[in-house]
């Protein structure tokens, strides 16, 4: 093996189906359509898959109470680098583009996850530039990490026990190493007791190593997702990111109902489709109103957060794609105390949405080199020395998405995979006044922008030109 054409093609990273097959139109969503059911589907390479498995994860938490670690997740330490994974999510989104040939969905969390490990396998500058890029420390990302990955690997049943552990959220990350290539303890340890990841030793030349790979991969991703890295004997190391993500909408899993009238909904080439739309509940506030864009939000069940971005008239989806309009700021109104001497207003607000699917593929390398990570790709110049000796580098950046919101709930999953190869709601107070509620439907009738998150980091991030007929 010629150690002088070490290199890394970092960052695959493949989101999937929100409400796909399982979660769309089977009217009982906990018998999933053949091929989906995670209880039931099996790899085809599992024997290969275990046996290829050297080193358990570790979990920090295992004797720790529920309370305990959340003790930390609720402190203002957490929040604030919750906010920076944020602030950083929107942003690369952004920078990854919306899909000039139709609906995208990305997983900056996946990418979010993707580039700390790299962060925690490198060293001096090549680190520095991909701390830089993320916008923070690496001493809040080792203080924080592990509960970033405990928050997102979780039952999401809302305590009730209804869902038999399928609807849930879950972050794996997984270290898989070429046989021969001697990597270090540290590093090793560091992924596997902070990131949860699991080990795995491969032989990258063989013949199989693509298939156990794309086994996994499907396994985790509830078999949404197995795609073919194309390892080549050259591969000397595999950083890998899976987020999967499964909820309803309702506690018993029913439809959502249709609005009673069609909406005429404009796609973004300015075609229109008449199409019922999705009912959401109501939830406290009214929508922000700008110049350029209003906004509100849906929940699921069991509190995921998809907040949808709608162009005002006068203005284009590529107008409010941005990062200062994602990471906008401005509250949602909830009461109103002064507009009315005799009266306060609290506001509630529903959602009327569309079924939508999005989907993206493409290397994104450039757009993390225009983030400031330069190093990284640079042969030669890449410091991985946390995690080996070796020369590497990155040479690719592949992001790989499908996404689909249906009636029955949201389903998706996230690979972000590292080759690395040769070279407080205000209440009613003391006034007199009597209190009325206001409701408002906020329609989402054209194309849009949407962050879904959880804990408000977000999972999914896009933009939906066009809906199905």
């Amino acid at each position: 093996m010629n150690f002088s054409k070490i290199t890394i093609a970092t960052a695959m990273s493949a989101m999937l189906l929100i409400g796909a097959t399982s979660c769309d139109k089977d009217d009982n969503i906990d018998e999933p359509n053949s091929g989906t059911n995670l209880d039931n589907y099996k790899p085809q390479n599992e024997a290969a898959i275990s046996k290829s498995q050297i080193a358990a994860k570790v979990n920090p938490f295992k004797d720790a109470y529920y309370y305990d670690v959340m003790q930390y997740v609720w402190s203002k330490e957490y929040k604030d680098f919750a906010n920076k994974v944020s602030k950083f999510a929107n942003n690369a989104a952004v920078a990854i583009g919306a899909n000039p040939q139709g609906n995208t969905a990305v997983s900056p969390l996946s990418v979010f996850m993707a580039l700390s490990m790299a962060a925690e396998s490198a060293n001096g500058d090549t680190r520095q530039e991909i701390l830089d890029a993320m916008g923070i420390t690496y001493e809040e990302l080792a203080a924080n990490i592990k509960y970033l990955c405990y928050t997102c690997n979780q039952v999401l049943d809302c305590g009730l026990g209804n869902s038999d552990g399928k609807n849930q959220i879950k972050s794996v990350n997984s270290l898989w190493v070429q046989n021969g290539v001697q990597v270090k303890d540290a590093g090793v340890n560091s992924l596997t007791s902070n990131y949860f990841a699991d080990l795995f030793n491969m032989d990258f030349e063989g013949s199989d190593v693509n298939e156990i790979i794309k086994s996994y991969i499907s396994n985790e991703t509830n078999g949404l997702l197995s795609p073919n890295l194309e390892l080549t004997a050259e591969t000397f190391l595999v950083l890998m990111n899976v987020v999967y993500l499964r909820d309803i909408w309702s506690e018993f899993g029913s439809d959502l109902d249709l609005t009673d009238q069609p909406y005429d909904f404009v796609n973004y080439d300015r075609s229109t489709l008449s199409t019922q739309l999705l009912k959401g509940y109501y939830h406290s506030g009214k929508a922000v109103e700008t110049e350029k864009f209003r906004k509100f939000y849906t929940t699921t069940n069991s509190g995921l957060s998809m907040t949808f971005f709608v162009p005002k008239d006068g203005y284009t989806l590529d107008d409010i794609y941005t990062s200062d309009v994602l990471n906008d700021p401005t509250p949602y109104v909830k009461v109103d105390t002064t507009s009315n001497p005799e009266v306060n207003y609290r506001f509630h607000t529903r959602c009327f949405f569309p079924e939508f699917e999005a989907s993206f593929d493409d290397d994104i390398k450039d757009e993390i080199q225009k983030m400031g990570v330069n190093k990284f790709f640079t042969r030669g110049g890449c410091d991985f020395s946390n995690l080996t000796d070796e020369d590497v580098f990155c040479s690719q950046i592949r992001h790989i998405t499908k996404l689909e919101v249906s009636r029955k709930g949201i389903e998706g999953a996230a690979v972000t995979v590292e080759l690395m190869e040769g070279a407080m709601d205000p209440g009613p107070g003391h006034e007199e006044k009597r209190w009325e509620d206001v409701y408002y439907d906020f329609p989402v009738d054209r194309n849009f922008a949407y962050i879904l998150s959880k804990d408000d980091v977000p999972i999914f991030t896009g933009v939906v030109k066009a809906i199905a007929k």
